[in-house]
């Protein structure tokens, strides 16, 4: 029975929220044979230089039409375009899904009551503990959820009787220095309200860590209160005081839908589940005993998640390393594989990483189009590993995703993440069931060095193709653009070291020598001289196609002989003759009509590489005189 695949879209900065929903799905699913594939990025809005495109780039990966069903992180998926053609592409693959957040025309969606908690944690504040004047800290102005909270925060106050304006709202788009600057803003001025309520916990504990720069403390000098019930937010001091959304439960709810929906069952296109205030230090109550036993065992949990955070930096600075030394994409593979095989505490049993051919044309090219967005029809596999085993797979049809899997693997948790060198795509890699990295930011942290070590060692390989081709420029001929006399003499140092030996080089060499170029010179002048020579070079190359081609001086051409070209070199000599004598005899312009003396020597096993030199110009001087005289 093939395996049911779900799709999930996010990013992944709320990474306590989207642990909690990507656990609650997975216990969902837990009893069906269901594979979970996460496309997440940190795509931030303010990157730059193609980053932005970069980073959202992943969520062109997979190929909705071998997916049975698609569940989209809205709220956490903040950038609308994307969004929108994610749902389109899920319209066009004839796949059903749902959207977690926000409501989505043509999807199911569950959203969070937000209106609910958001009014009881309002009310309390008021009755309770008697705030008048609230500033509410929202995320953007076209956030849903930050939108929900605000309207809920201006009826309680409506209700009320309590003035709440426009001026009463400060727009940070989830930026936290953009928080810390507001809350610095009113110390400065001294224009303190009586509360913030921040749309989530992380603005919150952003904010009272801003007050401590004016030796201020929450909630005795201004309470501030927050929403999602953030871990973190539990054991802060003081505790936030919050609203749960329950995320668990709302992944349990959204993996139920979309398999009721590929199920072919009805299901309501609005689902809306509750959410609840809970209190904490920082509007001035006690801190819940959930919170408290959580704070008891932070020294635990804070040293775990230290760790976690080490073997990621350590592991990835090694990792880095690495790839910093490797000059070419297939050093690369080898360099990472050889690392990995050792060490891979730090990635668990299951990890992959697939590079995009297209890196590879790419390595020595300074601009890519933005439009080049999705990725190639095959991936390189860069390194494998399955069931804490090497798998030795070269490369996989994109579509597939993932090394090596198949339908009777245990189910599975796949998190994509991508690879990429500001807007240019390298590829992507593969963490499999790692709730824990995705909470702690330890993907972020593995992301992050992988991606500089990538770009560093794409400028190393740059930089070493821009020197290749000066260098090559540099043994090239400047009129005929074959190979000058400078790489002339390095090939021959080369055969000359494969002389000394015991097995000797078998090679030839053919020295030609331009007649009539004076005569050209003197009669049309040196732009023709300069034709005749480039008409010669072409003659000498269409009949030596397969050796390479040097002019070693004004009127002197070379060909060195190895290979076919040497077990050949009797009838290319006379296919030469013959093409020569054709053009020679022609009525052609007197620039076209080229003569050519010419000597082939071959290597012997006395024989020196000067020898062999001086013998093939001694039988072209003799071919000269010939020519000259009137005789072949």
């Amino acid at each position: 029975m093939a395996k049911r695949k779900i799709a999930v879209f996010s990013t992944g900065w709320a990474a306590d929220i989207l642990a909690q929903f990507m656990r609650g799905m997975s216990e969902e699913v837990s009893s069906g044979n269901t594979d979970l594939y996460l496309f997440m990025c940190y795509a931030n809005p303010g990157e730059i230089n193609g980053a932005l495109t970069g980073d959202l780039n992943i969520m062109n990966l997979p190929d909705l039409s071998l997916f049975d069903g698609a569940v989209v992180v809205s709220n956490l998926l903040d950038y609308p375009v994307e969004r929108s053609e994610i749902f389109e592409k899920c319209k066009k693959a004839g796949i059903p899904v749902v959207s977690h957040g926000l409501v989505v025309d043509g999807a199911c969606s569950v959203i969070t009551e937000n209106g609910i908690g958001m009014r009881d944690l309002t009310r309390h504040l008021i009755d309770k503990h008697g705030v008048k004047n609230i500033i509410f800290i929202a995320g953007s102005p076209n956030n849903g959820d930050s939108n929900d909270r605000l309207a809920a925060v201006r009826e309680v106050c409506k209700e009320k009787g309590l003035d709440f304006s426009d001026d009463n709202v400060a727009y940070t788009n989830w930026d936290l220095t953009n928080c810390e600057n507001i809350i610095l803003d009113a110390c400065e001025r001294n224009e303190m309200p009586d509360a913030f309520i921040c749309a989530n916990d992380e603005l919150a504990m952003t904010g009272i860590v801003a007050l401590e720069k004016y030796n201020l403390e929450a909630p005795k000098d201004v309470i501030i209160t927050g929403f999602d019930c953030l871990q973190e937010a539990q054991t802060f001091y003081p505790s936030i005081a919050s609203v749960n959304q329950n995320l668990k439960e709302h992944g349990r709810k959204c993996a139920a839908l979309i398999n009721d929906m590929i199920d072919g069952r009805e299901v309501e296109p609005l689902i809306k589940l509750p959410c609840s205030f809970c209190e904490g230090e920082s509007c001035g109550c006690n801190c819940p005993e959930e919170a408290a036993n959580r704070r008891l065992r932070s020294g635990t949990i804070t040293f775990k998640n230290i760790q976690l955070a080490n073997a990621a930096t350590w592991h990835t600075i090694a990792i880095e390393r690495t790839i910093m030394g490797c000059d070419s994409y297939t050093e690369i593979r080898r360099a990472v594989t050889g690392m990995l095989s050792r060490t891979h505490t730090f990635e668990g049993s299951d990890f992959h990483i697939l590079f995009d051919p297209s890196c590879y044309r790419s390595e020595i090219t300074t601009e890519v189009s933005n439009e080049d967005f999705g990725y190639s029809e095959k991936m390189d596999v860069i390194f494998s590993m399955k069931d804490n085993a090497i798998q030795n797979i070269r490369s996989i049809r994109t579509k597939d995703l993932v090394p090596g899997i198949s339908d009777d693997d245990p189910n599975h948790l796949y998190i994509f993440i991508p690879v990429h060198e500001r807007g240019i795509k390298i590829g992507y890699i593969v963490f499999v069931d790692c709730y824990d990295k995705i909470e702690s930011k330890a993907i972020r942290e593995f992301l992050e060095r992988f991606n500089s070590a990538v770009e560093k060692a794409r400028k190393a390989m740059y930089l070493k193709a821009i020197n290749d081709s000066v260098r090559e420029l540099s043994h090239i001929d400047a009129l005929t653009h074959v190979k000058n006399r400078t790489a002339y003499e390095l090939r021959l140092e080369e055969f000359r070291k494969k002389a000394e030996t015991k097995n000797k080089p078998e090679f030839g060499i053919v020295l030609f020598d331009l007649n009539n170029l004076k005569k050209v010179n003197d009669e049309l002048g040196h732009y023709s001289g300069d034709e005749y020579i480039k008409n010669s070079c072409k003659l000498i190359c269409s009949i030596y196609k397969n050796s390479p081609v040097f002019r070693i001086g004004g009127d002197e051409f070379v060909v060195i002989l190895d290979g076919k070209a040497y077990l050949q070199r009797n009838e290319l000599i006379r296919e030469f003759e013959t093409e020569m004598n054709i053009v020679m005899n022609s009525d052609r312009p007197l620039e076209e009509r080229v003569s050519i003396a010419y000597g082939m020597a071959v290597f012997e096993e006395d024989d020196t590489v000067d020898s062999v030199v001086k013998r093939a110009d001694v039988a072209m001087y003799n071919t000269k005189k010939k020519m000259k005289a009137g005789r072949k």
